[in-house]
Order: C-alpha cells, then structure tokens, then sequence
C-alpha cells in the first residue's frame, strides 16, 4: 500500500454547538468532506509469461506509482462525552507509464530468444478505503476543534499491469501492449489528526493528516 501523508481542506458540518466548558465537546455528530492530495511514490516491477511459437516468452515491467487527487467523506456520532464512533470513505487513484522489457523466442530457431523493449501508457491505480474509527474531540477554543482519531481501516486497490506484447515479424518489433487489472482486498489501520476552525455554529474548514 502507499504510505503518504494526505494534506487537504476540509469542510466540516456540525451539530448544535453550545456555550459550555472549554474542553467538553458538546456537538452530536459531525459530517466532514474533504479534498487534497496523496504524496509519495513507489515503485511496482512485474514479470510475466505467455506462450509464442511452442516457446515460453517473458513480459518484465517498471512503474512508478505515484500519488494523486484524494476525497474522503466521513460522519461520526457522539457516543460518550467527548467521543464519537465514524465510519469514512476515502479514494485516491492516478495514472502511470511502464517501461517494458520482453524476451522474444525466435520462430525459425528454437531456444535463441531475442530482447526487444516497448512502453504501456495510461496505466491506472486506484485504492478505495472504508475506515472505521473513534474519534476523540478535543474543542480548543469556541472556534477551534482538534480530533484524535483511530481504527481499522478496509483497503481495496486495484492497478493496471502489462501482461502479453503482440510482435511482428521479421524483427521482432511490438504492435501492441495488452494489460490487465490486478486487484487485493485487505485490512489495515489508520490513525489521524483533523483540526477545525468554526466559520459558524455549523460550518468549519480546516486540515486533515
């Protein structure tokens, strides 16, 4: 998985504030939609095989996966004093290219495979989260509240690969690039701090990491 620090705005719906102790948290629930981007890289090689001419060939590949445009909505209801239970969704996707390397069998020699290289465009990645958390309000000042956030968190990704190269002949030259989707499905955690600024009893932007 991608291990990046999200930073963005948020906009924040909230509950009903009243006027009581500074550090009681005394909304209902809130509602926070919020937009950015994901940070960071990684690389993702892959190597692959397929049958041509009774021969084994081999497909091997290099990508960085980059980061991109983010959105979360998330909503939490308040349990007990200043806790709130919240379930979120958030997706983040991008787009890359692949270099790519393959090994060719010769068609008239058998055993004499021969190398050629080619680039896959356009290659998509896209990871969907459910995360599910407590959230620890904490109202700094009237204006200002900061929530400490923790939990499971459900990942499902999904990223394009080259798998198969069509060749010509003689040559061998590449005339086309047939990907395929890979995709996982498993749990992680997340943890999280979101500040808030109050812009009316209601309504508050701020910054989630």
């Amino acid at each position: 998985m991608m291990k990046a620090v999200v930073l963005c705005l948020a906009m924040g719906v909230v509950a009903v504030p009243k006027a009581q102790a500074q550090m009681t948290w005394t909304d209902q629930g809130f509602v926070n939609v919020t937009g950015g981007a994901q940070a960071g890289t990684h690389a993702l090689d892959t190597s692959t095989s397929f049958d041509l001419y009774d021969e084994k060939a081999t497909v091997a590949s290099g990508q960085q996966v980059k980061g991109g445009g983010f959105f979360d909505i998330t909503a939490g209801y308040k349990v007990w004093r200043n806790l709130a239970a919240a379930i979120g969704y958030s997706h983040t996707g991008s787009t890359t290219d692949a270099t790519i390397t393959a090994s060719i069998p010769d068609p008239r020699v058998y055993d004499k495979p021969r190398s050629i290289s080619a680039a896959a465009t356009g290659l998509k990645h896209s990871e969907n989260t459910v995360n599910l958390m407590g959230v620890w309000m904490v109202p700094v000042t009237d204006k200002i509240d900061v929530g400490v956030s923790a939990g499971p968190s459900i990942f499902s990704v999904t990223q394009d690969l080259p798998s198969n190269v069509a060749v010509s002949e003689p040559g061998p030259t590449v005339s086309g690039v047939t990907t395929s989707e890979a995709k996982k499905t498993t749990v992680g955690f997340n943890a999280g701090v979101d500040v808030t600024y109050l812009v009316t009893k209601r309504v508050g932007v701020g910054g989630l990491a």
